[in-house]
């Protein structure tokens, strides 16, 4: 694992949608041919991608010119592979272009068409939680660009999500603490925790389905979090309009858990470092790729409880409460 304070790369992580953040990080100096890399891999994925990119300098030519020119963007001459430690076996990606995938690249500093990955099915290379896979780039005259080790993390199991239980209501009150609690492997070390809440809208006699997504913690190092009920209705009067006119009826919720390992707690805990008054106004860029190697590879996973209802006490505030009887829930 490797820090470094540069200017040369600033790469930010997003931990559920990495693919789509792809354009977040600059490139302004440094060494012509630096790999730049993305990669995460999950066991519960039906497919693992991995980016590849390069870093690059022209003393004649703009590097916002450059970053247009796909040429310049992707390497044409390498392979990437993902070896599972135990049993030493290497599996090959395959170059993709990521828009043809349904991971459309957004618009910005970068060419945003074609949109390299290299992709393996999970039919291909069917990850093990617990295991170790190194990430391998290297030319095709077999040198290695870089390379580094993650540990695949172990996939939530039903009774790992403690509270709220595979069988328990929802039941926010006001004044009264809620507790999350989750349990599972251990390499996962930091999480994002939301509710996405479904209800019925009814206006002008036509009735439409509604969803709200409640992150309720980020970035999160432990396996429980409390917060005040209250935060539940201050939550949905923020996000919904107030029409007498309009009746909504509340119909269940989803509990999503996404946690990642060391590697991306390191990344977010070095970005955070140099923020604030005192700062030293110089950058921390995480890597823990080998060679003067930019980026991450790691690992993540996530759980889904569907079909969570409320706690009539907790309908009762909804429909009824001060802070949220304006949103005329049935």
């Amino acid at each position: 694992m490797t820090f470094k304070t540069s200017f040369g790369v600033i790469f930010l992580l997003c931990i559920t949608t990495f693919l789509s953040c792809s354009n977040d990080f600059e490139l302004t100096e440094g060494a012509v041919d630096t790999p730049i890399v993305y990669g995460m891999i999950s066991v519960g994925d039906t497919a693992t991608y991995i980016r590849v990119e390069r870093a690059f300098v022209d003393e004649n030519t703009s590097a916002l010119v450059l970053s247009k020119d796909p040429a310049q963007l992707y390497y044409n001459d390498i392979t990437v592979k993902i070896r599972h430690i135990k049993t030493s076996k290497d599996y090959t990606l395959k170059r993709v272009d990521g828009n043809l995938e349904g991971y459309q690249r957004d618009a910005g500093a970068f060419a945003d068409a074609p949109n390299y990955l290299y992709k393996i099915k999970k039919s291909e290379l069917n990850l093990i939680g617990k295991d170790q896979y190194k990430l391998i780039v290297s030319r095709n005259d077999g040198s290695v660009l870089t390379e580094a080790t993650t540990t695949a993390i172990a996939p939530y199991a039903n009774e790992d999500i403690t509270n709220p239980g595979p069988t328990a209501l929802l039941s926010f009150v006001n004044n009264l603490d809620y507790k999350l609690r989750w349990f599972g492997d251990a390499a996962a070390v930091i999480h994002d925790v939301r509710f996405i809440f479904y209800f019925k809208e009814e206006k002008g006699g036509q009735i439409t389905d509604k969803s709200l997504s409640w992150t309720v913690i980020k970035n999160h190092d432990k396996n429980e979090y409390t917060f005040k009920g209250r935060a539940f209705y201050e939550f949905m009067q923020g996000a919904l309009e107030k029409n007498p006119t309009t009746k909504r009826y509340f119909q269940n919720a989803s509990l999503e858990v996404v946690s990642g390992a060391k590697e991306i707690k390191d990344y977010i805990s070095i970005g955070q470092a140099n923020l604030g008054i005192t700062s030293s106004g110089e950058i921390p860029v995480y890597t823990n790729l080998s060679n003067d190697g930019q980026g991450i590879f790691s690992s993540k996973t996530g759980f889904i409880r569907s079909d969570i209802g409320l706690a009539n006490v907790t309908l009762d505030s909804l429909r009824n409460g001060v802070i949220t009887k304006s949103l005329n829930f049935q």
